[in-house]
C-alpha cells in the first residue's frame, strides 16, 4: 500500500470510529485527535506495505479502534502497577517520534514498558513515572515482576524445538528478560538457544550444531518478512545463567551463523537510524534536540571472511561524519591521479583511541562525530594498526 493511500484509509477509519476532528500531520508522519492525542503511523505502515488492500484494512481498522478506545491508563501507581509488561523491542523504535520509557536488553534490542489494557497496549512515556510519583527503575522492577507471572517455566528435560506464540496477553517474546527464565532449560546435554524474530513469537531450541543450521536460515528469513521484526540472532545463556547472544558465549561450530546475525542485526539497525538522521538534517540543517550541525550519517556495510560476517564504515577524507559503531573502519582518499585508494582498515576500537572519538549522547544506536580527518601522526598509527597489511 502507498503512503499516500495508506493515510487516506488510515483518517477514514478514524472517522468511521466516531472521531471527526482527526488532522494529519505530514512532517511526523501522524494523525491528531481532537482530545490531543497523537497517532504515530510509522510502525503500522511498515505492517501494512506489503499486504494486500484487504488485509491492510483489517489491521488498520484493528490498530485504530484500539488507539481510539476509551481505554485510559490509570492515572496512579497502585492501579497502574499490576499492569505493566516489559517487552522487547528495536533500539530504533521511536525513532520519528517520541521514545517511550527504555533501558539496554541486548545490542540493539531495548527493554521498554507497556500498560496492558483491555483493547490495546500504551508504551510507557518518560514523563509518566514521575507522574505516578515513582522513578524509572521501580517502572522496570514492576513490568518484569508482572511478566515473570506470565512466563511458562521449563527444565533441561524439556528442551526441544519449542515455539511460543503470543496470543495478545501472553508477552511469549519477552520471557526472555525474566531472570533464569531460559537457563531453566540449561543443565542437559545442549544448551538452550532462543530467538526472537518478531514480537508476537519465540522459538527455543537445544544448540545442536546440525538443527541450528536450518534454524538461523528459517529465522533470518522469519526477520526480514516481518511486519515488527526484533532480531535475527540467536541467544543462549552464559556460565552464570545470564542470557546473552550467541555469538558471545564461547566457541561453538555455528559461530559463522551467529556472527552473520550479529551483524545483520547491527546494518538493519543503523540503515533505519541513517535515514532518520539524513533526512533529518534535510529538513532541519541540524539535530534539534542536540544542537549538532549537519553531518554525513554513514551506513554500516555487511561484510563476509572467511572468519565470519563483519561490519564495516568508510571514513572518507573531507566529509564531516557521523560515524556508526562497526567492527572496522575503512579509510579511503584521492591519490594524485585522482583515484580512490583504500589507506587502512582498522578496528574500530583502536580508532576511538587513537582519535580521542566519544559518542554523541542519547543517539542510539551509538554514533561518533568525526569532523576532520586524521593528522599524518595520527594516520601513522592507524596505519601500524591496519588489519590488512
Amino acid at each position: 500500500m502507498e503512503r499516500e493511500q495508506f493515510v487516506r484509509t488510515v483518517l477514514a477509519s478514524v472517522r468511521d470510529s466516531g472521531v471527526e476532528d482527526a488532522e494529519y500531520a505530514d512532517d511526523e508522519f501522524s494523525v491528531r485527535l481532537g482530545t490531543g492525542r497523537v497517532i504515530f503511523l510509522g510502525n503500522i505502515f511498515r505492517e501494512c506495505e506489503h499486504l494486500d488492500a484487504a488485509e491492510s484494512q483489517d489491521r488498520i481498522d484493528a490498530f485504530v479502534a484500539a488507539l481510539t478506545s476509551s481505554d485510559e491508563v490509570p492515572g496512579d501507581w497502585e492501579s497502574v502497577r499490576p499492569l505493566l509488561r516489559s517487552v522487547l523491542r528495536p533500539v530504533t523504535l521511536g525513532q520519528d517520534g517520541p521514545r517511550p520509557l527504555h533501558r539496554a536488553a541486548f545490542p540493539f534490542v531495548d527493554e521498554v514498558v507497556v500498560v496492558d489494557l483491555p483493547r490495546t497496549r500504551s508504551f510507557v512515556s518518560t514523563t509518566q513515572p514521575a507522574e505516578w510519583g515513582v522513578d524509572a527503575d521501580q517502572v522496570f522492577a514492576a513490568a518484569r515482576s508482572n511478566l515473570a507471572a506470565l512466563a511458562q517455566p521449563g527444565a533441561p528435560e524439556n528442551l526441544q524445538v519449542l515455539r511460543f506464540f503470543d496470543a495478545g496477553d501472553s508477552y511469549t517474546a519477552s520471557w526472555l528478560l525474566v531472570p533464569g527464565w531460559l537457563a531453566g532449560y540449561a543443565g542437559g546435554q545442549f544448551r538452550p538457544v532462543a530467538f526472537i524474530a518478531e514480537n508476537d513469537s519465540l522459538l527455543v531450541v537445544p544448540d545442536d550444531p546440525e538443527l541450528l543450521v536450518g534454524v538461523f536460515e528459517m529465522v533470518e528469513q522469519q526477520y526480514r518478512d516481518a511486519a515488527r521484526p526484533i532480531s535475527p540472532q540467536g541467544y543462549t545463556v552464559n556460565a552464570d545463567g545470564a542470557v546473552v547472544p550467541f555469538d558471545e558465549a564461547g566457541e561453538h561450530p555455528s559461530m559463522p551463523l551467529a556472527l552473520r546475525a550479529r551483524a545483520g542485526l547491527a546494518a538493519t539497525e543503523y540503515s533505519i537510524q541513517t535515514e532518520y538522521l539524513n533526512n533529518t538534517f534535510e529538513e532541519y540543517l541540524e539535530l534539534p534536540e542536540l544542537d549538532i550541525e549537519p553531518a554525513y550519517a554513514a551506513s554500516v556495510n555487511y561484510e563476509e571472511s572467511t572468519d565470519g560476517a563483519f561490519t564495516s564504515v568508510v571514513w572518507g577524507e573531507g566529509v564531516e561524519y557521523l560515524l556508526p559503531e562497526t567492527d572496522v573502519v575503512r579509510f579511503l582518499r584521492r591519490d594524485d591521479a585522482g583515484e580512490v585508494e583504500l589507506v587502512c582498515t582498522v578496528p574500530f576500537p583502536t580508532v576511538v583511541e587513537v582519535l580521542g572519538l566519544t559518542p554523541l549522547p542519547t543517539i542510539e544506536p551509538t554514533r561518533f562525530e568525526a569532523r576532520t580527518w586524521p593528522t599524518p601522526e595520527a594516520m601513522t598509527r592507524l596505519t601500524a594498526a591496519d588489519l590488512e597489511r
